[in-house]
């Protein structure tokens, strides 16, 4: 082995040719002694310590390549004085490559190792991109996702088993999947103790609490693929590479969720996202849990094309964006607005309509009525308040601002008026969100009316309460199949997902304004706080369509008569669908009063203008 001067390129290991890598180190500013510790892979023996000197430096930033040596057969840690530890750079973890494997590494006391990964390999991949107007979000956590499918064991918690469902995901609609953290997070809750020996000698030792990390979120190896999900440390950067070029060739982008941890260096992170679009081609970041460099990250040239979503974004930085919209406002935003007035909690319906509307023609938003980070979509409506007890933190955890409402009964129940009631009020859900202008998001298996049980926080919960279960119940395929339809009939009336906000005038001179708001009378000039019920009609000539929609949107529980804008000659309304009578029918339905239509109480009627062949009414 011979050790000389790196090159300081990259931080972590890097392969630099055959037998030869090159280790790139940081070292705190108060560290006397430093080393890298190279141990044999599999048995885990050290082999040899470099000294990190002088001749080796810049700075506080150390770099060594280190050659004539079978980069295969190693991993390192680095030592500062008598501390070792894993490369936060580290391109892949060796000990974690089976999920829980709490058996097989408490005689190692839990330790792992930083890998080293044949990145410069070359790799076959197809470039996608999704217009905005386009997407439709999934958001999955790989384990939950394939153990809720009910695979096979070997499937469960593994790529393979996500993409043996994307003929599932294509036949839903879904254009762009958003993955729980794909990187190498520790799924142990583990914990340090002081011991003493019979003879008195103290000593540390890691003890598992018994308690599992099942989201990922927290400190982890953010540059190294998960190898639990991804068959273990040697495979995981060519098995996600795998992945990601098998979702590129079926037409899905990749959005990857970073939840740094609120130590991470705005370097590291900087860093880290231009890695995975250098080495991974990943198509967007959702940015969660930190205080992340808003500013350059959007400024940043590398990531130019990179979708960015993060839950605020300042004004200034907005005003300057151009070319093609990579920022995405992402926030429960329109999720608590929706919840409040669709459960009956003194909802806004100036801030609903405000909603629909929001669009912008240099970034973007993102809409959703559930994410992981509260109840799921059905628990939003089958539960008054959160039941976190199993996370062992005496219900504290978890938000208090759910605006749910359980419909009569706290949680399951056979109860087939309220079952029917909450199954009604799912349909009213994913409408509002599919109606919307910005890019809708919904979480697996909320298509299938999942529930987390009332647990509005399962971070730990790897287990049915923390999986996405997909029942095959008669009534919750229906709603899978609902939603299938709806995401189509979006897809195919382009009026409801504009890339520009509506002006709400006639500006082209089309015969109708862009978009307009309607209720008992038509062409309403404003909207009460007191009203509970909104028709909204897109005119679907602003985007080269011969069909206008009209959505006709009733809070109130009583029925409400809403007027029909009068369409142009030859034109008539035909009703596509009510979420309250809704049958498995999309089809445009004749129906005889073209002046008005009677909507029921908390429901959602949707219709379309079509021009009549003579003689049809």
């Amino acid at each position: 082995m011979k050790v000389t001067r790196g090159d300081f390129r990259d931080f972590g290991s890097r392969i630099i040719k055959k037998n030869s890598i090159n280790i790139t180190v940081s070292i705190a500013p108060t560290t006397k002694k430093a080393a890298i510790l190279l141990f044999d892979k599999a048995s885990k023996k050290k082999l040899s310590c470099i000294e990190l000197t002088q001749e080796y430096s810049m700075g506080r930033v150390y770099s060594v390549e280190i050659s004539d040596i079978d980069v295969d057969k190693i991993c390192y840690l680095i030592k500062e004085d008598e501390k070792a530890y894993i490369d936060p750079y580290a391109t892949a973890v060796v000990g974690r490559d089976t999920w829980a494997d709490e058996k097989g590494r408490k005689p190692y006391d839990y330790k792992v190792y930083s890998g080293i990964s044949h990145l410069e390999k070359p790799w076959k991949d197809t470039n996608i991109y999704i217009e905005p107007t386009d997407m439709v979000i999934y958001k999955l956590h790989i384990r939950g996702f394939t153990a809720g499918m009910g695979m096979s064991a070997s499937r469960v918690g593994s790529y393979k088993g996500v993409l043996s469902k994307l003929a599932y995901l294509k036949e839903l609609g879904i254009t762009s999947i958003e993955f729980m953290p794909l990187y190498d997070f520790e799924e142990l809750f583990l914990e340090s103790k002081m011991v003493i020996s019979p003879k008195g000698k103290v000593s540390e030792t890691t003890e598992y609490t018994g308690k599992r990390n099942y989201w990922g979120f927290g400190e982890a190896n953010y540059f190294a693929p998960k190898a639990s999900y991804f068959g273990g440390a040697d495979k995981c950067v060519d098995s996600m590479r795998d992945m990601i070029s098998t979702l590129h060739k079926n037409g899905f982008e990749v959005i990857m969720e970073m939840a740094f941890s609120k130590d991470t260096t705005h370097e590291m992170m900087l860093e880290c996202l231009k890695y995975y679009v250098k080495y991974f081609h990943i198509d967007g970041f959702h940015i969660v849990g930190c205080n992340a460099p808003i500013e350059r990250i959007a400024d940043d040239p590398f990531l130019s094309d990179t979708k960015i979503f993060y839950e605020y974004i300042p004004e200034e930085i907005l005003c300057k964006e151009a070319g093609r919209k990579h920022l995405f406002i992402y926030n429960d935003s329109f999720m608590n607005v929706t919840r409040q007035i669709e459960n009956h909690m003194n909802g806004s319906m100036v801030q609903f309509a405000n909603h629909m509307r929001r669009q912008n023609s240099a970034y973007g938003f993102v809409n959703y009525m559930a994410n992981v980070n509260g109840f799921s979509m059905w628990d939003s409506f089958s539960y008054g308040e959160k039941h976190n007890f199993d996370n062992g933190e005496e219900n504290r955890d978890g938000t208090n601002t759910n605006f749910s409402f359980n419909y009569g009964i706290e949680g399951k129940t056979t109860n087939r008026i309220i079952n029917a009631n909450r199954f009604r009020e799912m349909r009213n859900a994913f409408t509002a969100l599919m109606m919307a202008q910005s890019v809708p998001l919904f979480v697996a298996a909320d298509e299938a009316a999942a529930t987390h049980f009332g647990n509005n926080n399962p971070y730990c919960q790897d287990n049915k309460t923390g999986y996405t279960v997909f029942s095959k119940a008669k009534s919750k395929e229906e709603l899978t199949d609902f939603v299938k339809e709806l995401v189509k009939f979006r897809k195919n009336h382009k009026c409801l997902r504009g890339e520009t906000p509506f002006l709400m005038n006639d500006y082209r001179h089309l015969g109708l304004p862009d978009m307009s708001f309607h209720g008992t009378e038509p062409w309403m000039m404003s909207i009460g706080e007191e009203q509970k019920a909104l028709g909204v009609l897109y005119n679907g000539a602003y985007v080269d369509e011969n069909e206008e929609v009209f959505v006709c949107y009733n809070y109130h529980y009583d029925d409400v008569n809403m007027a029909l804008p009068l369409l142009a000659p030859g034109k008539r309304w035909r009703l596509c669908f009510n979420t309250a009578k809704y049958d498995g029918d999309f089809s445009p339905k004749p129906i005889h009063d073209q002046q008005s239509i009677n909507v029921p109480g908390n429901s959602i009627s949707v219709l379309v203008g079509i021009k009549m062949k003579k003689g049809t009414n």
